[in-house]
């Protein structure tokens, strides 16, 4: 792969479910562990993060390397409304001026909101803290709050500070610090999902020095209903209101979840074969899709060994 304007033609034979393996080499990566950036806009066109750069499949089949990175989120604004906002520290990937407009964050997840803004949750240790950007440019601090000490930093359970971040209905925002899930209201009240999350049947062939169940990404869907990629355990999980917990995916070894996204009532999953990878010849990612109708599909995976 040359260039940001490299454009691949998918290949795929058609069977009860449709099979599309893409083939893909990108370029190193200082990252230290596989990436979280993965999300979908309105015309179901994937967007996701893989060493060195942020590619682009689109509904038909395509795939585009579109910018060179090492960035390890996304954020897309559908709206338009942050079309020409400038964003110091922010990396700006589509044209500005353009809608869907798309942002990579290096150090931090992120996400755009119903209420119209931008939210970011630089990590904090032991705390949960957003900041709101609105779009024109302004920032503040939307909430700086204390995660439980009983909950935060346990050996083996999470890093204590805010990993993930995803926008809900009725104004309400989900994070999570790896390990619990906690929804932010419209006036920066935090209020507890799940905390401590247990996995049923959690492998224990993961590295050891991998936390459990280490929750990367969350995504919500219309109802409610928050869908978490713990690669900790190999598993998707749909955590309902009540704090219900239930495995919808399972990966087999040796791929694991690291981003989830919900688009037109199906759940895209982002998994990696190696859950330390730390370079490109360490591991290769590949996306999922569970339809609504409980059809699963292997829509990409990345070799990188066989293009060069």
């Amino acid at each position: 792969m040359k260039d940001t304007g490299t454009l691949l033609r998918l290949t795929g034979t058609m069977k009860t479910t449709l099979t599309i393996l893409l083939i893909v080499l990108c370029s190193v990566s200082s990252a230290a562990h596989p990436g979280t950036a993965f999300v979908i806009d309105n015309r179901n066109n994937v967007y996701f993060a893989y060493w060195g750069g942020t590619w682009k499949m689109d509904s038909n089949g395509h795939l585009e390397h579109i910018h060179s990175n090492d960035f390890h989120f996304l954020a897309i604004d559908i709206t338009g409304r942050f079309a020409n906002t400038k964003l110091p520290d922010i990396l700006r990937i589509t044209p500005g001026g353009s809608t869907p407009s798309l942002f990579s964050f290096p150090e931090y997840p992120a996400t755009f909101h119903t209420d119209g803004s931008l939210y970011v949750a630089p990590w904090t240790v032991g705390r949960i803290r957003l900041e709101r950007i609105k779009p024109d440019g302004s920032k503040s601090v939307f909430v700086d709050a204390t995660i439980d000490p009983r909950l935060a930093r346990k050996p083996g359970r999470h890093e204590g500070g805010v990993l993930a971040i995803a926008s809900g209905p009725n104004g309400v925002l989900f994070v999570s610090d790896g390990a619990s899930v906690w929804t932010v209201g419209s006036r920066g009240v935090v209020s507890s999902v799940a905390e401590n999350i247990g996995v049923p049947g959690c492998p224990s062939d993961l590295p050891a020095e991998l936390p459990k169940p280490h929750i990367r990404s969350l995504a919500v869907d219309t109802t409610g209903d928050v869908y978490a990629a713990a690669i900790g355990c190999r598993a998707v999980l749909r955590i309902s209101a009540t704090g219900r917990i239930t495995p919808v995916l399972r990966a087999e070894n040796p791929w694991s979840p690291s981003a989830v996204a919900v688009a037109n009532g199906d759940l895209y999953v982002m998994e990696f074969d190696n859950t330390l990878a730390e370079y490109p010849m360490d591991g290769r990612p590949r996306v999922r899709k569970l339809a609504r109708d409980g059809q699963i599909t292997i829509s990409v995976v990345v070799d990188k060994a066989k293009s060069k």
